[in-house]
């Protein structure tokens, strides 16, 4: 009966065992997964809605099991982006901070500039324009030492911005028409346009917003439409949708009513496909103040009675609210109805007293949107608590059934003293068995890398850790250890090393490679994106690509 018993455990313990390999494996490859998160977040990257921020948090979570101080950084850094694409300021703020905890140390890294920039943005949109300056000129400091071209150009649109809101209109222009020959110049759209297009075309549309603060609306529009058609070029989406709201505005300005409203309506549809409600409210604020001006103040009325709904709901800025209220005083004027224009006039006042009181800009914040971040945050915390209790009760469960078989065996043992001599000697003769096979099979496994290296095997993007353990008949897990143990690097970090070795040769050798682009080569040598490129080339290197090429071409 014992016997049956034994054998049962075992079965239990094995299985225990084997989940503990899995357990063990996943934890080698703790940056695959986290990498997984975070290219999750940036193939999302656009509107900020209530699943990015799931995104986030499950990103977050994860770096917080692994206790990864580089995705930590990260998944801090991407939740403060998100509370601030939401008007939330003061967490926005919160996150940025703890995102600089993880890099406290490392003053002068491209990831304290980024975050110092995101502060400083926050700073702005805060009112405090002067502290905003302040961190900006010392970041620009910093960027220069680095020789940073990405980042200084960040900066240098960031300090256009702040110039647009002291009303230096002459310093904003200047500093955004430079960022924009600069990128010209360099051709650094061709060179890496996932990091360059959408700040070239903000570029364009705040150089347009500075001439149309100064009342030159003719040049305004002459940069907002080079912006739309870079925009439409590039497939900016989000980027159409705020031209077409600027140049909507800006042709209302210049009574070119029937223009005007065709545009609104376009970057009306794109908000509508995009989701973004509190757009959407805008354009129709835009729209029914287009209809004012032209006296038609039926069809105004219509638009701001729905505005005035759309705000209960929740789906108007607080600033956008207020001039909806302005707008139709001044409509109830226009057609002397002094009483409902007075009674307009008194809710306006009321309102900005109220934005006063509570420093206006963070007031944009809405009540609802705060509760559904903080639902979803405490959704993850629950999972997160779930997870750590299953895992302690499994290994609770998994101790419980190694200590019972290891008590009955003892007692099997016991029983069997007359041939304790034979099993003590049997794991002595196989021993040298095992090992002289272990070693041989590791000799065979590195043989088949190199015979897969002289076939060039890495240039095929295809060729993941899966399938290159099965073309050399092993598993993932025996491939990783040895990879692991006799080479001393993950199988990414060899994949990489071989790719970024071939790379180097034939540049060497091939002058007509030389004259790739960055995206070309990278997909010559295997890589589905220059960025993962990029970085590999940099790892090895300590140079980016392009610094490499201009060197040598």
């Amino acid at each position: 009966m014992n016997r049956y018993i034994c054998i049962g455990l075992l079965c239990v313990c094995l299985f225990s065992c084997s989940k503990n390999e899995e357990q063990s494996f996943t934890n080698k490859d703790i940056t695959q997964i986290l990498q997984q998160a975070e290219q999750a977040i940036l193939q999302h990257q656009g509107i900020e809605t209530d699943s990015m921020m799931k995104l986030r948090m499950e990103y977050y979570h994860k770096a917080q099991m692994f206790n990864d101080s580089v995705h930590m950084y990260r998944s801090h850094f991407y939740l403060g982006s998100f509370y601030k694409s939401r008007g939330i300021y003061t967490d926005a703020m919160t996150e940025y901070e703890k995102a600089l905890q993880h890099i406290s140390a490392d003053k002068d890294s491209a990831r304290y500039i980024q975050t110092q920039i995101a502060i400083a943005t926050t700073e702005i949109e805060l009112g405090n324009k002067y502290k905003a300056a302040d961190i900006l000129l010392d970041t620009y400091k910093i960027a220069q030492r680095n020789n940073d071209v990405a980042q200084l150009l960040d900066i240098s649109g960031n300090m256009g911005i702040l110039s647009l809101e002291l009303k230096k209109y002459n310093d904003a222009k200047q500093n955004f028409k430079d960022a924009i020959a600069f990128v010209e110049k360099e051709d650094l759209i061709e060179e890496n346009p996932a990091n360059y297009v959408e700040n070239y075309i903000n570029y364009h549309m705040f150089v347009a917003k500075t001439f149309y603060q100064e009342r030159k609306h003719d040049s305004a529009m002459l940069y907002i439409d080079k912006a739309l058609v870079s925009a439409d070029y590039y497939k900016d989406v989000e980027g159409k949708a705020y031209l077409y709201q600027l140049k909507g505005k800006t042709q209302t300005a210049q009574q070119r009513f029937d223009e005007a409203k065709a545009n609104l309506l376009k970057g009306q549809a794109l908000f509508e496909t995009l989701k973004n409600e509190k757009q959407f409210s805008k354009m129709l604020f835009l729209q029914a103040d287009n209809y004012v001006k032209q006296e038609n103040y039926s069809e105004a009325k219509l638009l701001l009675d729905d505005l005035e709904l759309r705000y209960t709901d929740e789906k108007v800025l607080l600033e956008d609210y207020h001039e909806t209220l302005l707008l139709k005083a001044e409509l109830y004027k226009k057609t002397k109805q002094f009483e409902k224009e007075s009674e307009y006039r008194q809710k306006s006042k009321t309102l900005q007293d109220s934005m006063n009181a509570t420093n206006g800009e963070e007031s944009i914040i809405q009540n609802a949107t705060q509760y559904e971040i903080e639902k979803i945050k405490n959704q993850f915390e629950a999972q997160h608590q779930k997870d750590e209790k299953k895992f302690y009760t499994f290994l609770i469960i998994a101790i419980l059934v190694i200590t019972t078989f290891g008590f009955l065996l003892f007692k099997q043992l016991q029983k069997r003293k007359n041939v304790k001599e034979v099993l003590q000697n049997k794991p002595d003769k196989k021993e040298p068995q095992n090992a002289i096979k272990s070693d041989k099979t590791v000799d065979e496994i590195l043989q088949k890398l190199k015979n897969l290296e002289t076939q060039e095997f890495y240039l095929n993007p295809k060729y993941n850790l899966y399938a290159t353990a099965k073309k050399i008949e092993t598993n993932t897990t025996y491939l990783s250890n040895i990879l692991n143990t006799y080479e001393k690097m993950t199988f990414t970090e060899y994949l990489n090393n071989l790719r970024i070795q071939y790379t180097l040769n034939r540049l060497d050798s091939d002058k007509k490679f030389r004259m790739y682009t960055i995206k070309a080569i990278a997909k010559e040598v295997g890589y589905k994106s220059h960025g993962s490129f990029s970085r590999a080339f940099k790892a090895k290197t300590g140079e980016n690509p392009s610094t490499y090429l201009k060197k040598i071409r």
